[in-house]
């Protein structure tokens, strides 16, 4: 029963619905506004995305 809610949460990821957490940000004045890096807590992809 235990693995239940790491399955769900591998087909929540498949779907789209990641679980991100902040790993790195880089800050820019003017039009863009910086960008972070972030990385799903279940499924570990790696994204970059503008802030």
């Amino acid at each position: 029963m235990s693995k239940l809610p790491s399955l769900l949460g591998r087909v929540l990821c498949w779907l789209g619905f990641h679980d991100f957490r902040v790993i790195g940000k880089t800050f820019d004045f003017g039009a863009g506004g910086g960008t972070e890096k972030v990385e799903c807590r279940r499924c570990s992809i790696l994204m970059t995305r503008q802030s």
